[in-house]
């Protein structure tokens, strides 16, 4: 990390203001060759200034300087504010590439940050999902990842197994004795606990998915009873086409939206109904397969009519799917079999702000009360195979095997939370994760 970068950190849009971020050790030696008034580079300071390369006026800049290692990425940093043209942000990159800087990699600010102990993995991965945070929950939920909720667990569950690993080799010193069996259960109850924690983060995994990807909400039914009408409803613009006719959505309409602090993907479905020909009928496929990764279902009937003559049935669905039984076109009248459904008026508006605090609702329900932060999948992978050695030391020190068997699996537990907090990781897994994020992050 001896060379300079170099990246915007503001999309390349038209803006008030846009931001260039330079980082290494010639940042300060770079700014000044752009500059005509003398730069003292106090840190944390403000500097009003005109940057120049040769005799062209770039723009009129405010820069910030930051010392290593007080800094973002732990080296001297220099952040350039400019008018946000994309023209004008491209005239000073190029002006940095030509006094020696080079154009930064994706996530490679934050990756230097990282190997200069900034931060650990987690925390670094953390900045990825608040930048792409869709509701509150989210947001939270990386926040309290990037302040180090996980990782100072890991790190208490770290010291716990190596003290614990410290105990088992001490066995391995004196072969002439074995484990003795009030050791033995108490060792296997500390190991237990710290089963029972890695089986709540492990349980956290889908619940951060959901706050990434969002929940996916499907609406299914017979055709003609209101599906698409209330699809723009939620989403509050027209993307789906709305006709008196059956059959008029052949196949099925994605899109996202935030419902509450929730971010939801909403799914319109063709009606279920005998296909007139191959084309509809595959739509018809789709929206089963829909309705069948849905998080929550809104299954609408047409409220006037009896729903014994309705031929839509919804699929077998599974235990954690919810459902919301929608009786639409309610302004048309409500049949007597239709009074335990939410009834619903697109045309009046009727029960459509009840139906979205019933969404809300049960969306909250997703979640438990004391829920505050997910895994991410590699992290989930690492910490399955941790649970997986930690239950062989378990079963060893159980069934008196020997100690170099149990200790090789506490190793392995140690490693696998060394790969999650980044104490051992390869350049090959560094890549990967930071190729995730933007330029200039």
């Amino acid at each position: 990390m001896e060379d300079t970068i170099v990246a915007p950190a503001t999309p390349p849009a038209l803006s008030a203001i846009a931001l260039i971020r330079m980082s290494g050790p010639k940042s300060l030696e770079i700014i000044s060759s752009l500059l005509r008034k003398s730069f003292k580079g106090d840190p944390q300071r403000l500097y009003y200034r005109k940057l120049y390369f040769g005799e062209e006026l770039l723009d009129d800049v405010v820069l910030s300087y930051w010392k290593s290692p007080r800094s973002y990425t732990g080296e001297d940093m220099i952040e350039i504010s400019c008018h946000g043209n994309p023209y004008i942000v491209e005239r000073i990159l190029e002006a940095c590439l030509k006094k020696g800087a080079r154009l930064a990699s994706p996530g490679e600010f934050t990756k230097r940050a990282f190997l200069n102990g900034k931060m650990d993995l987690t925390q670094a991965e953390a900045i990825i999902d608040l930048i792409h945070a869709g509701g509150m929950l989210a947001l939270k939920s990386a926040q309290a990842l990037q302040s180090g909720g996980l990782s100072k667990e890991l790190l208490r569950i770290r010291a716990e197994l190596i003290d614990i690993l410290a105990e088992v080799e001490a066995y391995i010193d004196f072969p002439e004795e074995d484990i003795q069996p009030e050791v033995g259960d108490q060792l296997i109850g500390r190991l237990l606990a710290m089963e029972n924690k890695l089986s709540t983060l492990l349980s956290s995994a889908p619940l951060s998915r959901v706050l990434r990807e969002g929940l996916t909400i499907v609406l299914a039914g017979s055709p003609n009873v209101g599906k698409s009408s209330l699809f723009n409803a939620l989403l509050k613009e027209n993307r789906a086409i709305v006709s008196p006719h059956p059959g008029t959505t052949r196949d099925t309409i994605e899109a996202e939206c935030r419902i509450s602090s929730f971010l939801v993907k909403i799914v319109d479905t063709a009606g279920q109904r005998v296909a007139d020909d191959q084309i509809e009928a595959e739509g018809i496929r789709r929206a089963q397969e829909a309705v069948k990764r849905g998080d929550l279902i809104l299954h609408l009937v047409s409220a006037p009519d009896d729903p014994s003559t309705d031929p839509y049935v919804l699929p077998q669905l599974q235990a954690q799917q919810k459902v919301i039984a929608i009786a639409s076109k309610a302004d048309l009248g409500i049949h007597p079999a239709n009074k335990d459904k939410h009834a619903l008026s697109i045309v009046t508006g009727m029960g459509l702000e009840e139906l979205e605090e019933k969404i809300k609702k049960l969306l909250e329900s997703f979640f438990p009360m004391d829920f505050s932060y997910g895994v991410n999948p590699r992290q989930q992978a690492a910490l399955a195979k941790m649970a997986e050695a930690l239950n062989k030391a378990i079963l060893g020190i159980k069934n008196s095997l020997p100690p170099e068997l149990i200790s090789s699996e506490l190793h392995e537990c140690l490693e696998r939370v060394g790969e999650i907090v980044g104490l051992v990781s390869s350049e090959d897994i560094l890549d990967k994760i930071f190729q995730k994020f933007c330029i200039g992050k």
